[in-house]
């Protein structure tokens, strides 16, 4: 079992910042560095980037320290269990820096496990042991797609966006706005957008309306005009039009079909 020691996020120090632990902290630590910072492993100074991670291994140095003015990361003191076979299926390897193309995923992760580690429920150990591998397997993902990440700095925000697109339509009225929530022009948007997924952000955000509006249909008893605000249209005829495009059925039809 994955068993958290102590744990926190988003701790600054100064540009003297330094740790230096010859031997280990006696347990496994993953460090996510939030600024650049200096790192040895294997006897050798390595620089490291911001949005990278280490996973230490139990009784090896730990020794990094701050190379800017600034310096901000997470931590996470636990056993892992390294002879456990989970960790060969991981990709994450032990004592090596991974440059991160989730950050913002891992870090969703580390905040609910945070809240988990301060809890007093029955479930807190379980829990926090499914999160810890959860944790693993994200920061395993970004020795899996590292040329993602390099070619499109914005990865980890248009995979955050395109899951919120799919389990929120109705929020997103158009690609403008999605542009917006990143900051980008929407044609440089788009570009990105499509070079990542291989679909337009607009295929994207019909197939997501329609999704939406088929649950709806499905299981509830709201009417078409209600599923047409729900799914963020403007109108209902407008949403009625797009619904027969992409299946062929009005929407009363589709209810009529599958009830």
């Amino acid at each position: 079992m994955m068993k958290l020691h102590s744990m926190g996020m988003n701790y600054r120090h100064d540009g003297d910042f330094e740790i230096n632990r010859p031997n280990g902290s006696g347990d496994n630590l993953i460090v996510v560095f939030k600024t650049a910072a200096e790192a040895e492993l294997d006897g050798k100074i390595v620089r490291v980037l911001p949005d990278s991670a280490v996973l230490y291994s139990k009784g090896a140095p730990q020794i990094y320290r701050a190379s800017g003015a600034v310096y901000v990361n997470h931590w996470i003191h636990m056993d892992c269990c390294e002879n456990e076979d989970f960790h060969s299926t991981t990709g994450l390897p032990f004592d090596k820096i991974v440059k991160l193309t989730n950050t913002a995923e891992a870090e969703d992760i580390m905040h609910i496990l945070g809240r988990e580690s301060i809890s007093d429920t029955p479930s807190k150990e379980h829990c926090a042991d499914l999160l810890i591998r959860m944790l693993l397997l994200k920061l395993g993902d970004s020795c899996l797609t590292p040329g993602k990440a390099a070619a499109n700095p914005h990865y980890s925000e248009l995979r955050r966006l395109r899951a919120e697109l799919y389990n929120s339509a109705g929020r997103f009225a158009s690609v403008e706005q999605i542009a917006a929530e990143v900051r980008l022009s929407p044609s440089h948007f788009q570009r990105l957008y499509r070079e990542q997924f291989g679909v337009s952000c607009y295929e994207d955000l019909l197939s997501a309306k329609t999704k939406a509006a088929q649950y709806y249909l499905e299981n509830t008893d709201m009417t078409v005009k209600e599923i047409s605000a729900a799914c963020g249209y403007e109108n209902d005829v407008c949403f009625m039009r797009r619904f027969k495009q992409r299946t062929g059925l009005t929407p009363t039809e589709y209810r009529k079909k599958i009830k």
